[in-house]
């Protein structure tokens, strides 16, 4: 069963979050204003950086990128850090609440 993260920070105005799923396959998105503008797998357990890419809709649009560096097989945290304008800004890791398998008892009900 794999682990889900989740960094979150604000950019000219716009929200912007990284979705991390961590398991058998490792799977990423980023969100503007909660609505998914990419996505991608990362294949392997071994530790590796993963850049995704998008425009704000802001007025000028402007160009941003995120860097997602993953942990590799002996464990450790992933990080996220926000590129834009010449800055290197980290973002904030937000609590996920880990999903209960259903009991016996609320497949009854």
């Amino acid at each position: 069963m794999g682990r889900d993260y989740h960094f979150h920070c604000e950019h000219a105005g716009c929200s912007v979050t990284v979705g991390l799923r961590m398991g058998g396959k490792r799977e990423l998105e980023l969100l503007v204003d909660g609505k998914q503008v990419a996505a991608a797998r990362a294949h392997g357990h071994h530790a590796q950086t993963t850049v995704l890419t998008t425009i704000l809709p802001t007025d000028p649009p402007r160009g941003i990128e995120v860097e997602v560096t993953l942990p590799g097989a002996l464990g450790g945290n992933p990080t996220s850090t926000l590129l834009a304008g010449g800055e290197r800004r980290p973002m904030v890791a937000r609590e996920v609440p880990r999903q209960a398998w259903p009991t016996e008892a609320d497949w009854y009900t």
